[in-house]
């Protein structure tokens, strides 16, 4: 699986970027999808993932119809916002 990273920011703070398996831990995948780890996510969606890039330049809309179908979200905007929203409440305090 390549590496893919997004970028997390708390209020006041530079933004960061965050691993995607760390965003989107087991924990997360098994409470509001069909899959078990975000890779599964992604092959369920058929997509293929070689780098950064490839997961960039996925169109919004083929990933907005995949969440629908596999998960409790409407978007993946929905399903990251919320994603971020966890992983900030789990790290709060760790610096």
């Amino acid at each position: 699986m390549v590496k893919i990273t997004g970028w997390y920011q708390l209020p006041g703070e530079l933004p960061r970027p965050v691993a995607f398996e760390q965003l989107f831990d087991t924990a997360f995948m098994r409470r509001y999808t069909k899959y078990r780890s975000f890779e599964k996510f992604l092959a369920g969606g058929k997509f293929v993932i070689r780098s950064q890039a490839d997961f960039e330049a996925l169109p919004e809309e083929q990933m907005d119809a995949h969440v629908r179908r596999a998960t409790q979200f409407a978007s993946w905007k929905e399903m990251i916002d919320t994603a971020t929203d966890l992983y900030a409440r789990r790290t709060a305090g760790r610096k």
